[in-house]
């Protein structure tokens, strides 16, 4: 008697484990739509019964905008509502219903002053071809807005900015180089089948860039064609003293002392918080020069918190229009790290205290 409870409890265990098995290797599966008339994407990523749901607004070529979604689905039905800090009220639920074919958000009824009301809605199914094919496309958009933004700077900034915008599109291809380097990883390559021996040779054809790369490029290319559209703050007259970003997470902030020293403020924080970083110092004022309406200043300063072969930084800063250029040399860079400082970086004047 006690060999067969034994025998049962045994099997019973093992049928709960190869279902919890199961259940952590349940595939996560992603489904993709568009709506073509309000440039939207509607992305579900289903796994283990929740349902996480992901807008984005592409109005602007290579717009970050989202809206982010969590909830469970009953039928051919998707109840949801935002995903919010713990404790926060949630805000409006949703509905989604649909199949294969199409995907339709709506409110959830009875509910008093809903918001979001931008994710409402029919959204297409694409598939994944399709959606690189529609992710190129942003691409070549956003290129295409670049093109004109730095087109009409060259033509209508004032005198004294204009070369900026020649010096800044130098500069842009390995501005978004570096930019990719951090947002941008490859999927894992497919499992490929073993080699046969004595197998002839064959010539294997080259991989096709995924949608998300051709995201993320137009994503970067939004950031420039940004940057480029804003025009030159006409209080700006080459003066130190200001703020200064250049449209790609870095920022330098400077005050000029009564003796001649320059205060300098730089911090970074390039894609994510992962690849950034913060230095601060003082230049001499017989390190500051001033020649033809061409503010310059150079200095060494000291980077904390990495090795000592990389912490020593040299800066050349450049102050003339309504820009600050900033180049750096260092002799070694810390090792996993892509962050920078060096860059085009556009003046706002100081806050008032």
């Amino acid at each position: 008697m006690k060999s067969c409870l034994k025998s049962n409890f045994a099997r019973l265990l093992l049928l709960c484990l190869a279902g919890e098995l199961a259940q952590a290797a349940e595939p996560t599966a992603v489904t993709h739509y568009f709506d073509e008339v309000g440039q939207r994407y509607l992305t579900l990523n289903t796994s283990g019964g929740r349902i996480e749901v992901s807008v984005r607004m592409a109005a602007d070529p290579g717009s970050t905008g989202r809206w982010s979604g969590q909830g469970t689905r009953k039928d051919n039905q998707i109840l949801f509502a935002a995903v919010v800090d713990e404790g926060q009220d949630r805000g409006s639920y949703f509905i989604a219903k649909g199949g294969e074919s199409k995907m339709e958000i709506s409110f959830k009824p009875e509910q008093k002053m809903p918001q979001d009301p931008g994710i409402l809605g029919i959204y297409r199914r694409v598939s994944d071809e399709k959606l690189v094919q529609l992710a190129r496309k942003e691409f070549q958009a956003a290129e295409d807005r670049l093109a004109a933004a730095l087109k009409n700077a060259s033509r209508t900034w004032t005198a004294v900015d204009k070369p900026l915008a020649s010096d800044w599109k130098s500069r842009w291809a390995v501005l978004r180089e570096r930019w990719m380097k951090i947002a941008y990883q490859a999927p894992a390559p497919a499992q490929s089948k073993p080699v046969q021996p004595f197998a002839a040779a064959k010539e294997q054809p080259l991989q096709e860039k995924d949608a998300n790369y051709w995201l993320k490029l137009a994503e970067s290319t939004a950031l420039g064609y940004y940057f480029m559209q804003q025009p030159p703050d006409p209080k700006s007259a080459g003066a130190w003293d200001g703020e200064y970003d250049d449209g790609f997470g870095g920022h330098v902030s400077i005050r000029r002392a009564k003796d001649g020293k320059l205060r300098v403020n730089l911090s970074c924080t390039r894609v994510n918080e992962n690849q950034g970083s913060d230095i601060a110092g003082q230049i001499p004022a017989e390190a500051v020069k001033s020649k033809n309406g061409e503010n310059t200043a150079e200095t060494v300063f000291v980077e904390p918190d990495v090795p000592d072969v990389s912490k020593d930084i040299s800066f050349t800063f450049k102050r003339k229009g309504s820009f600050l250029w900033v180049d750096t040399k260092r002799k070694v860079n810390p090792p996993g790290s892509l962050s920078w400082f060096d860059g085009i970086y556009r003046w706002s004047p100081p806050p008032v205290e």
